[in-house]
């Protein structure tokens, strides 16, 4: 039985060296006060998911409408990116190509 990575052995060795520093009168004062503490976390916990209402599918996908608007966001993106690559039919790209020179040579015998 594991909690939270802690084993038994690690739970007792705790509890051991808390009563030896706060001493039995006062360890059953800390105990009290961590159960109150944990128990208003749940509390409010509970209060601000009856408030948001909201599951954790809900959070974690966006909704349709923002999924649509990505989407027509990345075929932008894609076309804009499609125009700045050079195609072979575009005649300004044969412009930024550079001719490389001919050179001739003759043989003489």
């Amino acid at each position: 039985m594991n909690f939270a990575g802690v084993g038994p052995a690690e739970l007792l060795l705790i509890l051991i060296v808390a009563l030896l520093i706060f001493g039995p009168s006062k360890l059953p004062e800390i105990a009290r006060d961590l159960g109150k503490s944990i128990g208003k976390w749940r509390e409010a916990l509970d209060e601000l998911q009856s408030i948001t209402d909201v599951s954790a599918s809900e959070v974690l996908s966006p909704p349709s409408e923002e999924a649509e608007l990505q989407a027509s966001a990345q075929k932008v993106i894609k076309r804009k990116n499609q125009k700045d690559l050079p195609s072979h039919d575009d005649p300004s790209a044969d412009q930024n190509k550079t001719e490389e020179p001919q050179v001739e040579t003759e043989c003489q015998t």
